[in-house]
């Protein structure tokens, strides 16, 4: 059976590489602005579950593998910065601040129409950050690419503390998308 991830992320790709798995990449390329939900963690479900869907309508026999993930600071949803200038703005708000990550995954089989989901999250607190680090790590790393302007390198610089299950800021939730893939015969 086919693997296929509904996304072009490198962080993505990454951990289907880190566990081995033969996958092509196809991006949903839905409206995310068109899903809306109060609830941060309902958010990422029913993103992760719209992509997934979105990519079995025209792949069939197939595991599809999609992910959202966003920063909720302060009551507000943070995605991906617009530009650097925005990317700096996000982490120096996020300075000795605390913080919430939520990833939401959903792998669908396009085959039985069966649909596995879960959403995670963590507390983070940055410790308080300098105007030059936030500078030198929007030059050196992907902070374009990511909600809240910082990815795994991101937590280990900044990250004073963190709370709770974290293994999914590289893009996906890697212990829950193993426990997916077991359910759909997949071998990890």
């Amino acid at each position: 059976m086919r693997i296929i991830l509904a996304s072009q992320s490198p962080f993505r790709k990454h951990a289907l590489e880190v566990l081995g798995l033969a996958y092509e990449t196809l991006p949903s390329n839905i409206d995310e602005s068109a899903i809306r939900h109060t609830d941060p963690s309902q958010l990422a479900l029913l993103l992760s579950q719209a992509k997934a869907r979105k990519i079995g309508e025209t792949e069939k026999n197939a595991i599809i593998i999609a992910a959202d993930l966003f920063v909720v600071h302060q009551g507000k949803i943070i995605e991906k910065p617009r530009d650097e200038a925005d990317a700096q703005n996000m982490l120096k708000n996020f300075s000795n601040q605390s913080f919430q990550i939520i990833s939401g995954l959903a792998v669908y089989n396009s085959e039985t129409d069966q649909l596995h989901s879960s959403a995670d999250s963590c507390q983070v607190k940055f410790r308080e950050l300098t105007d030059f680090e936030i500078a030198d790590y929007i030059a050196r790393f992907p902070a374009l690419k990511c909600a809240g302007a910082f990815e795994a390198d991101g937590l280990l610089r900044f990250a004073e503390h963190i709370e709770g299950n974290y293994n999914f800021k590289a893009g996906l939730a890697v212990n829950k998308l193993i426990e997916f893939l077991r359910i759909n015969s997949i071998k990890v």
